[in-house]
């Protein structure tokens, strides 16, 4: 019953959305502030989350900031960084839910930021967000949440080529979670012009991989990943739960991926970082595919540059014309309210 009624509210949430959205600006950013902080209050006062128990014992386990041994790894996570947080979280109040509330606050501060900054209709790239993303990251992975909206906020800084700001941010980030990391090839890939033959081919040559190279990719994740920590994640459990290529998500991404690269004559002219989320995104898409014989390694490493999707989605809207458009909504709509509803389930049910 839970879930439907959640799921309920995304739906008319959503419909709320595209409606405001084709209004005037000032209520469409009031909308999106009302939102986002709604978000932080759920996300602090949540009860029963996967990893909630995890960061609730780091955060009474955390020292004040001057009693920080850098040298001692945290309870339940690596990143020091994360810890620091904690420490200053505490030195405000030693209140587990006041932690939960600044770390969600502090995502949802610089999702808004993204959002306004990058995105040409900010409530539909919130909608995708929240069926997206927000579940398994702000409601669980935390760390990750702060890392990847970080990077994202900074992507201007690849556009731009400065790759000593860049590289600053990555750096951050890697204190909040490792995964960070995945952000540093972008920088170089982008010095690459792709078009709709390079996509289609490199898609094809990946789904291929994935399956030649299957048997080796473990090794591989065994060798060279153990800063990452997903070396876990290509163990007998995760092999087993793996959907491979019958992940929708992967077919999912490609369509929207596709679709936003054969409409480029149409959507570069109207936005300058068009090439940059189209080369995100299609860095996001390889990683999902080739690692698609380990679902929980495919999703975790993919997820940094797939959240470019709430940039991507919104910019195609635009593209098109008024009836298309809305049948766009309403397939994007129905795929988010599945995609939501499914984690959501997931989530409360395992």
């Amino acid at each position: 019953m839970r879930v439907l009624i959640v799921t309920y509210a995304f739906v008319l949430f959503y419909i709320v959305c595209v409606y405001v959205s084709a209004g005037k600006v000032k209520w469409q950013n009031y909308l999106l502030m009302l939102t986002l902080g709604i978000l932080a209050f759920l996300i602090g006062s949540r009860q029963g989350w996967p990893d909630q128990g995890v960061y609730q014992v780091a955060f009474e386990q955390a020292p004040l900031p001057w009693e920080m041994d850098w040298s001692k790894e945290p309870f339940g996570y690596t990143e020091r960084g994360y810890l620091f947080l904690a420490s200053l979280v505490k030195l405000i109040l030693n209140n587990a839910t006041f932690y939960f509330l600044c770390m969600g606050g502090l995502s949802m501060y610089l999702l808004y930021k993204g959002l306004t900054k990058y995105c040409a209709i900010p409530l539909i790239g919130l909608c995708d967000y929240i069926g997206r993303f927000l579940l398994n990251r702000d409601f669980t992975q935390m760390r990750s949440s702060l890392a990847i909206l970080l990077i994202i906020l900074a992507i201007k800084f690849i556009h731009e080529r400065k790759l000593v700001a860049y590289m600053l941010v990555i750096l951050l980030a890697y204190q909040f979670h490792h995964l960070a990391l995945l952000g540093i090839p972008l920088y170089f890939l982008y010095k690459i012009r792709l078009n709709s033959y390079i996509i289609v081919v490199a898609l094809l040559m990946a789904m291929l991989l994935s399956q030649v190279a299957a048997g080796s990719i473990s090794d591989v994740v065994d060798g060279y990943s153990q800063d990452l920590n997903y070396d876990t994640y290509v163990q007998d459990e995760y092999v087993e739960e793996a959907l491979g290529l019958r992940n929708p998500m992967i077919y999912f991404q490609m369509g929207i991926l596709l679709l936003y690269s054969f409409m480029e004559p149409v959507l570069a002219c109207k936005d300058k970082y068009y090439h940059l989320f189209r080369w995100g995104y299609f860095y996001s898409t390889l990683i999902l595919i080739f690692f698609c014989n380990y679902t929980a390694l495919s999703g975790r490493t993919s997820t940094v540059f797939a959240t470019c999707e709430m940039f991507v989605l919104p910019s195609i809207a635009l593209g098109l014309d008024e009836k298309a458009r809305k049948l766009f909504y309403f397939g994007v709509g129905a795929l988010l309210i599945y995609f939501f509803w499914y984690k959501y389930h997931t989530v409360i049910f395992e």
